[in-house]
């Protein structure tokens, strides 16, 4: 967000997604080189910046992502942190491997990817 020289990355308050308004994308990429997860890509079509988006659409409707939705293995999932975070020693309690990507720590996701 703050890598971003004409504010097109915003992180809304009331979910935390992180948003690429591509009418303000230039393009430059310091997204992609500053993202500790990896995540904005270059579209060498539209020559702007993107990423998921986490269904925006269907989360404001109060619906999940729909890769939550499809996965067939049940094994994303889609809510509050402390929620996930709960479900995840759970999981572990179950002898269920799962791992953080990135340093919470330093990064204070919104978001958590499990693998």
């Amino acid at each position: 967000m703050a890598a971003c020289p004409v504010g097109a990355i915003t992180k809304r308050k009331e979910d935390g997604i992180v948003l690429i308004n591509k009418d303000k994308c230039i393009g430059c990429r310091y997204c992609a080189w500053a993202c500790p997860y990896g995540h904005p890509q270059f579209n060498a079509e539209a020559k702007v910046m993107e990423k998921c988006t986490l269904c925006v659409h269907r989360v404001e409707k109060g619906l999940k992502p729909a890769c939550v939705d499809a996965c067939i293995a049940k094994t994303r999932f889609f809510g509050e942190i402390d929620n996930l975070t709960k479900l995840i020693r759970e999981k572990r309690a179950e002898r269920v491997s799962l791992g953080f990507i990135g340093a919470k720590s330093t990064t204070e996701p919104s978001v958590i990817y499990t693998k």
